[in-house]
């Protein structure tokens, strides 16, 4: 499962899609709650692969971070003044 979360992760941060990464977790998240509630049925495999899923999503949402940051900090190019707009 790992390489399947990792490839959908990747997608997402090369779409910059922010929204869709915090639902996949918020899903994730939910889903290890629910299997931490479980008293009947040894759930930890489950709940390990959950947790490694969340920890490869999380990871994508700090590269989404690490681009913001480095669009916000890049400088911006100066504008040409155009010739044509003096006459």
């Amino acid at each position: 499962m790992p390489l399947a979360i990792s490839l959908i992760v990747d997608g997402y941060v090369r779409l910059g899609d922010r929204t869709s990464l915090e639902t996949l977790r918020a899903h994730r998240v939910e889903m290890l709650e629910s299997a931490r509630s479980i008293a009947e049925m040894d759930t930890s495999l489950m709940m390990t692969s959950l947790e490694e899923d969340i920890e490869i999503i999380e990871t994508g949402l700090s590269r989404l971070n690490a681009q913001r940051e480095e669009q916000e900090l890049a400088p911006t190019p100066l504008r040409q003044p155009n010739p044509q707009s003096r006459q």
